[in-house]
């Protein structure tokens, strides 16, 4: 699995950097959120980061996604949908839980 493709926008009003990518992979590989996220913090290290979109496309070995980069986690917090936050494993309280 590799991350190509990638445009990072700035969105000044909302405090965040929106990341679009693209990932290669293996014929029959399952993309898991965990690892999706894992890969991106390790370019990405400089705020809190949580994946909007994963979305397969049709007739080829690629993921599009969308990831979101904020400055602190109160901004993701308050920004964000709660169906995202929970979907990224965020807690009420901002943290991410532990599973």
């Amino acid at each position: 699995m590799e991350i190509t493709d990638e445009k990072v926008e700035n969105n000044k009003y909302l405090d965040r950097k929106v990341i679009t990518f693209t990932m290669k992979k293996e014929k029959g590989e399952i993309i898991k959120l965990e690892d999706v996220k894992s890969k991106l913090a390790e370019k990405y290290s400089d705020g809190f980061l949580v994946i909007y979109t994963l979305k397969n496309v049709y007739g080829k070995n690629e993921t599009k996604g969308i990831a979101h980069l904020y400055t602190n986690e109160d901004t993701a917090k308050k920004v964000l949908q709660k169906a995202i936050l929970k979907k990224n494993s965020i807690g009420e309280d901002g943290k991410e839980k532990q599973q």
